[in-house]
């Protein structure tokens, strides 16, 4: 598989060393080199006391190899049409792009510059009898903020906040880390730190899995994982509240009597009177080669929500192809495409929307509501030119779709709530004058629609709401 040095998804996680194996489907090394085999070298000399893989060390009086990594990066963004909250601005997020008639649409010309997206990581490895251990931990600054911790007149105060933290052993892998179903390899270069539109971004789904890779011959690999499960949909008015009694939102179906509180999203992660019982599973297969690589992977999930006066399920799953074709030089084409049903935040810009869908739910006990699990499908390209060994760009247009059972989340308002299709473009420059600091600019542009449903009793239309960004970034990696 060729390096190209970019500053993609899975980089901006950190993923620098043993997650880059275990994220392409492909375990850690099983041994540990000589400390004379160190590639981060200076003019040809092994750095002193250099440790088993690049960038690492020996630490003193032990056979375990520390690498301390991570970037410190400065993004500026710049929402030239409708804008987006600061605090939910760092990253694009479709779903949260303002209407066309909404208050926010009216808003233009925002400006946000912080250091969020910058992280620090530790990769630590000891050779045992059964291979290398690796443990490996990453922090970036997208903690949960409150009001207090942001001041847009003074001094930012950015929560830290654990993004993966695993350990491996051979092929064996276990711990929380990016989703065997995200392939970073896949992705293109982007300043924003995630793809946009039409596959899974690196920055919001990470989960707590377990997962064994079998490394064949011939660039050949397979993997398997479990991962924790996260039912989550679309309500119709009428499911319990939230313990916290939000109008329309449901967390935690925990509540004695059902209430009818609008429509909202659902993620219900098991949590305080909520029961779910089988985790997710994935099963990936993938063939490197000189050429590039490709991956097939398939996707299981039974979403069971137990909990007081109401309980539904649906088995759900979906496909994906995934790959990079090296083309000319250090340029590359890459590609991601996925179907299936009750997919979720697999399929990251549709989020939550894209999973189940659940009826409106009369007053009762013993509840039975109807559920379905629509379609969702998202495809992604990106093809990444070299103008110099100093300067290159990547383009990235994508897509997503979700269908919608109209039976089931009934009423205008409902459907206009839902989003059924996004579009997206990213361009970019970067320029990097040494390997280790990367100088960018991008823009992009995302639109959002609505679903419409024209039937008896009910005139909704779709709705539409664009954004145009322009993004810039200074990083420095170490």
């Amino acid at each position: 598989m060729k390096k190209v040095g970019k500053f993609n998804a899975a980089m901006a996680l950190g993923s620098l060393t043993a997650a880059v194996a275990l994220l392409a489907g492909t375990p850690v090394a099983s041994a540990q080199q000589a400390p004379a085999s160190d590639s981060s070298v200076a003019g040809d000399a092994a750095a002193p006391g250099g440790g088993s893989f690049p960038g690492s060390f020996l630490v003193p009086g032990t056979n375990t190899s520390l690498k301390v990594g991570g970037f410190a990066k400065w993004d500026a963004i710049y929402d030239m049409s409708a804008g987006i909250s600061p605090f939910s601005s760092q990253v694009m997020i479709p779903t949260s792009i303002p209407l066309n008639g909404a208050a926010g649409h009216q808003l233009h010309g925002s400006l946000l510059n912080d250091v969020r997206q910058s992280n620090f990581n530790f990769d630590v490895r000891t050779p045992t009898s059964y291979g290398e251990l690796d443990i490996f931990a990453l922090f970036d600054g997208f903690g949960q903020q409150t009001t207090p911790n942001l001041s847009l007149n003074g001094v930012d105060a950015w929560t830290v906040r654990f993004v993966q933290f695993y350990g491996a052993l051979g092929p064996l892998m276990a711990g929380q880390t990016l989703s065997l179903w995200f392939d970073g390899d896949a992705l293109g270069e982007s300043v924003d730190p995630t793809t946009s539109v039409g596959a899974m971004n690196g920055l919001s789904n990470r989960n707590t899995s377990i997962r064994y890779t079998y490394a064949g011959a011939g660039g050949f690999s397979a993997a398997v994982a479990v991962q924790q499960p996260n039912p989550e949909g679309f309500t119709n008015a009428g499911l319990p509240a939230s313990a916290a009694g939000a109008t329309g939102i449901v967390q935690n179906l925990n509540t004695a009597a059902v209430t009818a509180t609008g429509a909202g999203t659902f993620q219900d992660l098991g949590l305080s009177g909520g029961w779910v019982e089988i985790p997710d599973f994935i099963a990936r297969l993938r063939l490197d080669q000189a050429w590039g690589h490709l991956a097939l992977t398939g996707l299981l999930r039974d979403q069971t929500v137990h909990a007081t006066g109401v309980r539904f399920d649906r088995t759900t799953g979906g496909g994906e192809i995934s790959g990079h074709l090296n083309t000319f030089g250090k340029d590359t084409l890459r590609g991601d495409f996925m179907i299936g049903t009750g997919l979720g935040s697999y399929l990251s810009d549709m989020g939550s929307l894209a999973g189940m869908q659940v009826s409106t739910v009369a007053a009762g006990a013993g509840l039975s509501p109807h559920v379905t699990a629509p379609v969702s499908y998202g495809g992604y390209l990106s093809y990444t030119h070299w103008w110099t060994d100093m300067l290159r760009s990547s383009v990235a247009p994508g897509f997503s779709h979700l269908d919608l059972e109209n039976s089931i989340i009934t009423g205008t308002a409902n459907q206009n709530a839902l989003d059924r299709r996004h579009i997206g473009a990213t361009g970019n420059l970067i320029w990097s004058p040494v390997p280790q600091v990367d100088i960018g600019i991008e823009f992009d542009w995302v639109q959002r629609t609505t679903w419409s449903y024209s039937g008896a009793g009910n005139t909704g239309t779709s709705n539409q709401g664009t954004i145009e960004r322009i993004e810039s970034e200074v990083v420095f990696k170490f």
